[in-house]
């Protein structure tokens, strides 16, 4: 008797989810998860032609498509200007996501036989990967003797984050971004009806990804947590008092968490301590360096405010601003302008910066008017990781918000 293969959708449906091994996974292994995915879409597509038209909310997919897909189009514009047009297709390249899942999931429109259910499982996929990737990088930390270093982590002994770094071949902050996504949807999971197995797994990886995270100790991750966590539980409870003492309690636990533990008040000190100019000599930080990069950045964008430098001039044109400051720390290594808004400006003018604020307004519209918290807390936590640094510039990042950015908006049935 032949044996029935599954049908085209349960196809989909797994590799949909595979796309959320982002935490574990190796670029390249990422890469051709999404060629799979994407290939598979196109297909479903042609499959279910009929009732793709038959659709009523075809018009505003195609609006989801222009706003969070569009920019891809303005940077490949801006390459006909760029002073550097390898770095800039080398650039265009590496934002292909920024364009395939808008057009994957608003163009072609995934057929799932449960959509509300594929979210959940990948959703899923995406906690149990960082749960993953959690314990071994403190498997790594065991390994290599390195638990002794969990008092005196700090801004100046980066021996954990470089740790962390090395072992999973992605940067502090994507990791931490990782991190406190699936810190909520684990804490949303034990709040839910789930099974005593799964409650109990769930409240088993917040402390654990919790550590890490707080070890981890990259700045906007972090109060993105706070202010993510504030905001929802503001939104949700409704009984007044109820509502203050969360919030209260909240408040507390996370600023005696801050203040206990040295690698995130070291970084806070630094803050603190730095006066807000550029660095000279061997005397810089994280906190003066951005002051050099924020400074020519905002000279540039000033410069060319309504074009913008064109994608894959940055890196010359900043470099060469870099060299009025008497160090040589922007020399040892490309500093970008370290905030997604201002580079979206710098890179495709007015117009790129102004879509991609328009994308993320449409976003907290549709997230606050379907009350979906999940969705919300997202924004919020990308809201706040763009305001420091360029997120969408790696695969990791890009891969993650406009995967997960779709994957959202399409459940909802923009």
């Amino acid at each position: 008797m032949i044996k029935k293969f599954p049908d085209i959708t349960t196809w989909l449906t797994w590799s949909t989810c595979s796309i959320a091994l982002l935490p574990v996974v190796p670029n390249a292994i990422n890469s051709i998860s999404m060629m799979v995915w994407a290939a598979l879409t196109i297909l479903s597509y042609f499959i279910h032609r009929r009732e793709q038209t038959a659709r009523s909310e075809s018009r505003p997919a195609t609006g989801a498509f222009l706003l969070l897909g569009g920019n891809f189009v303005l940077l490949a514009i801006s390459l006909i200007y760029s002073i550097d047009k390898k770095d800039g297709t080398n650039f265009l390249v590496t934002e292909l996501p920024m364009l395939l899942f808008p057009l994957c999931f608003f163009v072609f429109t995934p057929t799932f036989k449960n959509k509300a259910d594929v979210l959940y499982k990948t959703l899923t996929v995406f906690w149990l990967s960082t749960v993953l990737m959690t314990l071994w990088v403190f498997f790594q930390y065991g390994r290599l003797g390195l638990f002794r270093q969990f008092a005196q982590a700090d801004s100046f002994n980066t021996i954990l984050r470089q740790t962390a770094e090395t072992v999973t071949d992605k940067h502090a902050d994507y990791l931490s971004i990782y991190l406190v996504f699936s810190l909520f949807i684990a804490a949303i999971r034990v709040l839910k009806k789930t099974t005593p197995l799964q409650r109990t797994l769930y409240a088993l990886s917040i402390p654990l990804q919790g550590l890490l995270l707080f070890l981890l100790a990259a700045r906007s991750p972090i109060i993105a947590l706070v202010i993510g966590s504030l905001v929802i539980c503001f939104l949700q409870i409704r009984k007044p008092a109820t509502r203050w003492i969360v919030l209260l309690g909240l408040t507390a636990c996370f600023l005696a968490i801050i203040r206990l533990t040295p690698s995130i008040w070291s970084r806070i000190e630094e803050v603190r301590n730095t006066p807000l100019a550029t660095p000279v000599g061997v005397y810089h930080n994280s906190t003066n360096i951005r002051v050099g990069i924020y400074k020519c950045a905002w000279q540039l964008v000033r410069e060319h405010p309504l074009t913008g430098i064109g994608a894959g001039s940055d890196r010359r044109m900043l470099t060469e601003c870099y060299a009025q400051f008497p160090t040589d720390v922007y020399q040892k290594t490309f500093y970008n302008t370290h905030n997604q808004y201002l580079n979206f400006w710098l890179l495709g003018g007015i117009p790129s910066l102004l879509l991609f604020l328009a994308a993320m307004i449409f976003q907290y519209r549709q997230s606050i008017t379907r009350k979906d918290y999940i969705f919300l807390f997202f924004l919020l936590l990308m809201t706040i990781a763009f305001a420091t640094e360029n997120i969408l510039s790696r695969q990791a990042g890009i891969v993650f918000y406009y995967f997960f950015s779709c994957c959202f908006l399409f459940n909802i049935k923009v």
